[in-house]
């Protein structure tokens, strides 16, 4: 009886503390005063752009983090977190913003991005990481059904069947896939440049698929 009551306790502790979401991209810097308080960064030099050019100077990067809660095999199958920047469960909260300039960038006391519903929504925001989201499923699933028989293939020709592919310039499941959704990343970037929009999505096979 005692083990039971023990148990469940147990089991009503790990409810009470469960582990919320944070973006564990973004850290505290101290602002070596006597205030006892950080600054929270939460974007970062563009290391897409030479440190020499005026597009290094004038963008930052946004990182946008892995979650790995909401499908099967998420070893396998990349997915992003589709909290937007300073709303995670666990985000750094502040009553009072008050903003900070350090090396030309503006900082503050929360996970707050300062500016950023000015470039991208929220809403624009949820369509694009969902729909990301959903490529990448489709692409990494490992019970695909094209999937599993180019691997059961590839598998009794001992590799040569997908080295055969490529020969004749005929991709993968998952490769035709990706390439979809760097053409999707593509477009939408070059929407972007033509409304004068400031925001360009970085593709994640740069990142490897990590943020």
């Amino acid at each position: 009886m005692t083990d039971m009551n023990e148990k469940v306790k147990t089991a009503a502790d790990q409810q009470q503390h469960e582990l919320k979401f944070f973006n564990y991209q973004e850290y505290l810097l101290s602002t070596n005063s006597e205030e006892e308080y950080s600054l929270v960064v939460n974007h970062f030099p563009n290391v897409y752009e030479s440190e020499s050019s005026l597009a290094y100077k004038q963008t930052r990067i946004l990182r946008i983090p892995r979650i790995f809660n909401t499908v099967q095999f998420p070893d396998l199958i990349p997915q992003f977190s589709h909290y937007y920047p300073g709303s995670e469960p666990a985000a750094i909260k502040s009553n009072q913003v008050e903003c900070k300039v350090v090396d030309g960038q503006t900082f503050n006391e929360s996970s707050i991005v300062h500016g950023l519903g000015n470039v991208f929504p929220e809403s624009e925001f949820e369509k694009i990481v969902t729909h990301i989201n959903e490529m990448l499923v489709i692409a990494f699933d490992p019970y695909n059904k094209w999937t599993l028989i180019e691997n059961i293939l590839d598998l009794i020709t001992g590799g040569l069947f997908l080295q055969f592919l490529n020969l004749i310039g005929v991709y993968s499941f998952t490769k035709r896939k990706l390439m979809r959704l760097e053409k999707y990343i593509e477009e939408y970037n070059s929407s972007n440049e033509e409304k004068g929009n400031d925001l360009k999505i970085i593709s994640p096979r740069l990142t490897g698929y990590l943020s």
